[in-house]
């Protein structure tokens, strides 16, 4: 199959299935007195939409925690010239966001590691869009290549990460001095100390995963978006998982909201747990910076085969409704939980994406 028709083939099933997984489809839910838009948030697991109501919120929903661990402030634009890389506006568009060291917040790793490395295409160019979170210290190297980018990143209770732009080059400007052909598909290497993994094209289309690298918890998170031509607008999400001891649910999730390329477009919070039926099930609402409401998110979730005796790591796909209970678009992604000692511990990393006609 031709990889751009398998690339909006893919994508248009993420949120058809998570929308059938969650039971919402494309149709609206009965709400004729409008209760919803006004009721009292109390949550509810057996609700539709979990005791969550459409209304505004205070910015941040008014929390200061919410702006100082995933507000705007810790990330930086990158003025990379590379990412001035012309491409084709017909073609999709491929995002790539990398987070690496102490993604879960866990109290026990009380040392620094060493991240420096690189991210290198083959066949293919990189932009740096975004800096997450890097430090006094954390630099990205001087650019030598439009197809490596480089860095200097030590981490100890936090984490650091770049969201870059994949970009395909025509036959004619990749200048290849080799007897190779120049259509080979475009492959992306991580190369730091403590991981290299190399992925191929295909990965690349809906790529969400977690790879811990010691018995500590340090870890690299790997997440994509394809922006498919016209207004089709997709994007990542970054945040907190955690368990608490609550009676009616098992843990909350609370994050940020951003586009494909990094600007930051508001803060989303939740809570997950099992429902009457047996199933597990979150709900949550996103809202803009100023506090306007954009959607509830309503879908199932789960644990991956590999998870641990002392952490649990899992999967989430849902849907997000617009302020007339309409299915707006999808989200996935992936999540682990903490240690208990930590009440900032847990997080998801996943993707977004609009609902669009074409």
């Amino acid at each position: 199959m031709n990889r751009n028709r398998t690339i909006a083939l893919v994508a248009m099933l993420t949120i058809t299935g998570a929308c059938s997984l969650a039971g919402c489809d494309s149709a609206t839910d009965n709400d004729p007195e409008g209760d919803i838009a006004t009721r009292t948030q109390a949550v509810n697991l057996d609700d539709p939409y979990g005791g969550f109501n459409t209304a505004d919120e205070a910015p941040a929903f008014g929390l200061a925690s919410l702006v100082s661990d995933y507000g705007p402030d810790g990330d930086v634009t990158s003025d990379d010239p590379v990412d001035n890389v012309t491409t084709d506006a017909r073609r999709p568009r491929r995002f790539l966001m990398v987070t690496w060291g102490n993604l879960r917040a866990d109290s026990l790793i009380n040392f620094s590691t060493d991240w420096s490395g690189s991210l290198c295409a083959e066949n293919g160019a990189l932009g740096v869009r975004r800096l997450i979170r890097f430090e006094a210290r954390d630099h990205l190297l001087p650019r030598t290549s439009r197809a490596c980018v480089e860095w200097v990143s030590h981490t100890q209770p936090s984490f650091d990460g770049l969201i870059v732009g994949l970009h395909s080059l025509p036959c004619d400007s990749l200048a290849e001095t080799t007897a190779e052909p120049c259509d080979r598909p475009l492959s992306v290497t991580f190369k730091t100390g403590p991981l290299e993994i190399t992925f191929t094209a295909e990965e690349l289309v809906d790529l969400h995963r977690v790879i811990q690298v010691d018995d500590a918890g340090n870890a690299v998170a790997f997440n994509t978006v394809v922006v498919m031509p016209g207004e089709c607008p997709r994007g990542f999400l970054a945040g907190q998982w955690k368990d608490v001891d609550a009676e009616r649910y098992d843990g909350i999730f609370r994050g940020k909201w951003i586009s494909e390329n990094g600007a930051h477009m508001g803060y989303l919070r939740g809570v997950y747990g099992e429902n009457a039926r047996g199933d597990h099930v979150f709900f949550g609402k996103w809202i803009t910076e100023s506090g306007r409401f954009e959607g509830l998110l309503k879908g199932r979730y789960g644990l991956l085969p590999e998870t641990r005796e002392r952490r649990a790591d899992g999967w989430f796909e849902g849907v997000w409704v617009s302020r007339e209970l309409r299915a707006a678009g999808g989200l996935r992604g992936v999540w682990g939980t903490g240690d208990a000692a930590n009440d900032e511990g847990g997080y998801f990393r996943g993707m977004w994406a609009r609902r669009c006609l074409n």
